[in-house]
């Protein structure tokens, strides 16, 4: 990726705006949820198992336990005939278990069911031949050598005692939740979740449900940054769109900032006669981060600095908007959400279709992005233009179209960001 020189220390590339967005944000405190709310939040420490799993030996198939000894020299001329002895199924009480089993006894047992110790194989039932000797007691014909081991789960096997599973700063998904729940855990420990307001500004925007007058049209940026916000493990706090007018405005921030950690606006951020943010941003005392982004679109996306508070400023238009909170809002969030890995990474991929868009700063196109043969094939999406929505359904990925006057071929080697959480 080419390096853009930068003179105006409120003009930021995207990769220095993203360090002074994160660089001061402390870790989070914590808390303890229940399990079944701990979805999407963030771990706040390691958590180590208390106990090994599976917690006892278990059968890993239906079928029979027998001791493996007693199947050597087995086969289909000369099989052996073992008599079982009992049944055990899923949710027996190991230590209610006591016979004296003999090398040629078998025992009936199910999948998760614990395996005596005096067995060292499960054979899987549909491998054996089920008889009756002439006393009525039933017996298995085994017409094979069987390993020792086979289709038993040791105590342990999986996860020992004491061993880091999960760690710090790791989001909990639907696995995470497994893991957790396989070990009893009804409390987790998680990082509290940054609260973060969202307001739209237009005099042109009304909300969905709302009846749309000529000229009008209805917030979609609000709606989307707040849910992609929400999908990063954000508490978020999202406001009806605020007119262009600076004393309703200044009102609207200056409330917002006393209630989230972030403030999020969309809209009235460019150079127009009725784009007051800026205006108002420094008005209240904001010391501004950046002002500039050497990116296109989304050029007049804007942050600053209220103590340990965060106003970040994106663009009204649909594209520029998206972009902005991808590549510079994203990182932030995530790392005030307490995850380790929250920066964007960038892979490697083929254009399909060419860009012939040319700008002075780098384009970051939206596109989708599937896995070929060997690589990454990127595929632009047609009608991206900057206004349009409609181009967001599809989108998975950003891709990075590097500054210059010819756009770039089908064909080329590109990178991008994937937008996936």
């Amino acid at each position: 990726m080419s390096v853009i020189s930068v003179q105006n220390p409120l003009t930021a590339s995207v990769s220095i705006a993203v360090m002074k967005l994160t660089r001061d944000r402390k870790e989070p405190s914590f808390e303890k949820v229940p399990l079944e709310e701990a979805l999407s939040r963030v771990l706040a420490s390691d958590f180590e198992s208390p106990f090994p799993l599976p917690p006892f030996r278990r059968a890993a198939m239906d079928g029979y336990a027998i001791c493996a000894s007693a199947s050597t020299g087995a086969s289909k001329e000369r099989p052996v005939l073992l008599q079982v002895r009992d049944e055990i199924r899923a949710g027996y009480v190991e230590t209610d278990y006591a016979m004296d089993d003999g090398i040629m006894n078998a025992v009936r047992i199910f999948t998760g069911a614990p395996v005596p110790l005096s067995y060292d194989c499960v054979v899987m039932q549909e491998t054996v031949v089920e008889r009756k000797s002439i006393i009525g007691k039933p017996s298995v014909q085994i017409d094979r050598p069987y390993p020792r081991g086979q289709h038993i789960a040791e105590r342990g096997e999986d996860v020992p005692q004491g061993m880091k599973v999960l760690y710090r700063g790791a989001a909990i998904r639907a696995k995470e939740i497994a893991v957790l729940a396989s070990f009893g855990q009804t409390e987790v420990t998680v990082y509290k979740q940054p609260v973060i307001a969202v307001i739209p500004v237009g005099d042109e925007l009304t909300i969905p449900g709302d009846q749309r007058s000529t000229g009008q049209i209805y917030d979609a940026n609000g709606f989307m940054v707040s849910a992609r916000l929400r999908e990063l493990g954000a508490k978020v706090i999202r406001h009806n769109p605020v007119q262009d007018c600076p004393q309703t405005l200044e009102a609207y921030l200056a409330n917002a900032l006393e209630q989230a950690d972030i403030v999020v606006t969309t809209g009235g951020v460019s150079v127009g006669d009725y784009d007051y943010v800026k205006f108002v941003a420094e008005n209240l005392g904001g010391i501004p981060l950046f002002t500039k982004v050497v990116m296109r679109p989304g050029t007049p996306t804007s942050a600053y600095q209220f103590g340990s508070k965060l106003l970040v400023c994106l663009s009204g238009n649909p594209s520029a908007c998206f972009a902005g909170l991808e590549l510079l809002l994203r990182p932030v969030v995530l790392k005030a959400a307490g995850r380790n890995e929250y920066r964007s990474v960038w892979l490697d991929g083929r254009l399909i279709d060419g860009i012939q868009k040319p700008s002075p700063y780098p384009r970051y196109a939206r596109a989708f992005v599937y896995r070929g043969e060997k690589e990454w094939m990127v595929e632009p999406l047609r009608n991206d233009k900057s206004g349009n929505v409609a181009a967001f359904a599809r989108a998975n990925a950003l891709v990075i179209i590097e500054a210059g006057g010819a756009g770039t071929e089908a064909g080329q080697e590109v990178r991008f960001v994937s937008l996936t959480i």
